[in-house]
């Protein structure tokens, strides 16, 4: 396989930023998978106080203890608006993946058409 391959292969199924470091683009690479970490650290400080707040509720009574009870309860907190702050990190951590991976077979192909070039 080519290199703009691999790089955009590294990058959408391993980790945002693993098709950058793949190319030697180290601050790029790490840039990116640091800002997909903190970004998905973001998402799930909000998934954790939900689902706090709804184990609180049913230790309290509140929520009975039965699935369909639990699945409501569960269903309305995904339904519920999400805060400012979890939807830009969806959205930084979906610009990284989609625009890393892109970046990255970019990256790769002027990699190679260099090489290419340098050659003739």
């Amino acid at each position: 396989m080519s290199k703009p391959i691999n790089a955009a292969l590294l990058n959408a199924f391993v980790c945002p930023g693993t098709g950058h470091l793949y190319l030697g683009k180290k601050a790029m690479g790490w840039g990116i998978i640091i800002t997909c970490f903190a970004s998905l650290c973001a998402m799930m400080i909000v998934v954790i106080e939900r689902a706090q707040a709804i184990a609180d509720d049913i230790v309290a009574g509140n929520i009975a203890l039965d699935f369909t009870a639990i699945y409501s309860a569960v269903h309305a907190s995904v339904t519920a608006n999400l805060p400012t702050s979890a939807t830009l990190a969806m959205y930084a951590f979906l610009l990284c993946w989609i625009g890393g991976t892109i970046s990255a077979f970019i990256m790769g192909k002027k990699m190679d058409d260099a090489v290419a070039h340098s050659s003739d």
